[in-house]
């Protein structure tokens, strides 16, 4: 048995000073004559200044476990306190334990230690809290609101800037972990796992009651996710001689991320809009999550086909064809989704005498990706100078697409792609007196990508967090680069 105790204190202090001038009589002097330029006796100068503390403290436990090789468990627990939260709930307990059985280390498996060399179920449960907010955010602040003429003179006012919350509190995240390890046959290793993640307590700021809250909206823990799936791990030496080796590994995870709980009795919502469109003037959002929803669901029209005058049509809520100048808010649905079902990695790693070879492939499927580059410069009447190629090719038959989110520009991401392979050579040395080892290699990456996407490589499009799957890159791609070296060890 193993037991550790600790305490942590950590203190973070933000302090910022901003000043602005502008139009010198001489450059030379920098920053340290600012004071010369014009705009600040024209009242044109621009500065401002801020500063943050807060403090997080933690008291923690662990107990460890081990009998025989055989049963092995671990307990802990951790209480933090944050000056960030309410005065209500400054402190948080965060326990955690787990416990595995070595079923090959028990009698009845002994006659088979060359057959199965590791078998092992687990489980686990965690609870870890988060505090990764601005401070002050459960307290009531003030802020600069304009001038007001009193008493003959123009004064600065100040309005509230938010609403004191107390019983603001640590988001956390409760984990469960059931799974089995195994090693068989002195060559197949791996794992798999079922996981169930649940972010409760999650903040969000919803409208305020007036009264008796004075400014409109609130900081306040009440939504859920929760995020369940199954992960696979497998190496397996497939070759394994005296001068040739090869070991394959295989990782895959499936999971899905919904919204349970998005309202309380005192504050409530029924769908929040995440991600605004860029463009001046615009009021919509890429995604739309409802209690219950999944997600990374993409809300907009759907695509319904072009008219004789080459212009995109959408469907209506009633199933009626209309163009997208003619379609409502109301008119909108789930078009898609930019977050991956699946994930997947290869790896591979050869020898042969002084030869090595290593290459790992990665994928990504099951999800959507909403091609920016094509909504904005995809269609010969998109209003811009320059567009792509397909627009009077593969697209040349829409002519404009009406500037709003529609399952037209949403495409497939799936991808497989050839992320790196390296080649390397162990000079051998017979006189080892300075020089251990020398080895040259070759070394590159993002060879090539397989996918039907028409947008850039689809794996530098985000696919994790609450906006997945929107290609906001820029037009340049993934490049492909080759590295030779030579590695030296001495003794």
């Amino acid at each position: 048995m193993k037991v550790l105790a600790g305490y942590s204190y950590e203190r973070s202090n933000w302090e910022q000073q901003f000043c602005q001038n502008n139009d010198f009589t001489f450059d030379n002097m920098l920053w340290h004559n600012i004071g010369s330029g014009s705009y600040l006796k024209e009242g044109l100068a621009n500065m401002y200044a801020g500063k943050t503390e807060s403090t997080l403290v933690g008291f923690f436990g662990r107990v460890n476990y081990n009998w025989n090789n055989i049963v092995m468990a671990s307990a802990s627990l951790r209480r933090e306190g944050s000056t960030k939260f309410g005065k209500d709930k400054k402190w948080g307990n965060f326990p955690a334990a787990s416990v595995a059985v070595e079923l090959a280390n028990l009698s009845f498996l002994e006659p088979y230690k060359d057959e199965v060399q590791s078998l092992k179920p687990r489980v686990s449960y965690g609870v870890t809290g988060r505090s990764d907010f601005d401070s002050y955010k459960s307290i009531s602040t003030y802020s600069g609101a304009g001038s007001y003429f009193i008493d003959g003179a123009w004064v600065s006012g100040y309005a509230p800037s938010s609403n004191a919350n107390p019983e603001l509190g640590w988001e956390k995240l409760k984990s469960i972990n059931i799974g089995v390890d195994f090693a068989i046959y002195n060559r197949l290793r791996g794992s798999i796992e079922y996981f169930d993640r649940r972010s409760e307590d999650l903040l969000y700021n919803y409208t305020a009651p007036q009264p008796p809250y004075v400014y409109s909206s609130i900081l306040v823990n009440v939504g859920t996710t929760k995020n369940t799936g199954i992960e696979l791990t497998l190496d397996f030496d497939a070759v394994r001689n005296k001068n040739f080796r090869w070991t394959t590994g295989v990782n895959y995870s499936y999971g899905t991320t919904k919204l349970t709980k998005l309202s309380s009795d005192i504050y409530k919502a029924s769908y929040l809009d995440l991600y605004q469109k860029p463009g001046v003037g615009t009021t919509e959002y890429f995604f739309r999550v409802q209690e219950g929803g999944q997600i990374g669901q993409f809300y907009g029209y759907k695509y319904a086909g072009v008219d004789e005058n080459k212009n995109m049509l959408v469907y209506n809520q009633y199933g009626d064809r209309v163009l997208t100048s003619e379609a409502k808010p109301e008119d909108k649905v789930i078009i898609g989704n930019g977050a991956p079902k699946h994930f997947l990695t290869w790896n591979n790693s050869f020898t042969y005498r002084d030869f090595d070879l290593s290459f790992m492939f990665s994928g990504a499927f099951g999800y959507k990706i909403f091609n920016m580059r094509k909504y904005g410069m995809g269609l010969q009447g998109c209003g811009t100078d320059n567009v792509l190629r397909s627009a009077y090719l593969d697209d040349s038959y829409i002519w404009s697409g009406g500037g709003v989110i529609s399952s037209f520009f949403l495409e497939n991401g799936n991808y497989f792609k050839l992320q790196n392979v390296t080649l390397g050579y162990n000079v051998p040395i017979k006189n080892r007196k300075h020089v251990q080892g020398l080895r040259i290699y070759l070394a590159a990456k993002n060879l090539f990508t397989l996918t039907k996407y028409s947008g850039n490589d689809p794996s530098t499009v985000s696919s994790t967090g609450i906006t997945p799957g929107v290609d906001t890159n820029s037009a340049y791609p993934n490049a492909t680069s080759l590295a030779l070296g030579i590695t030296f060890r001495f003794k």
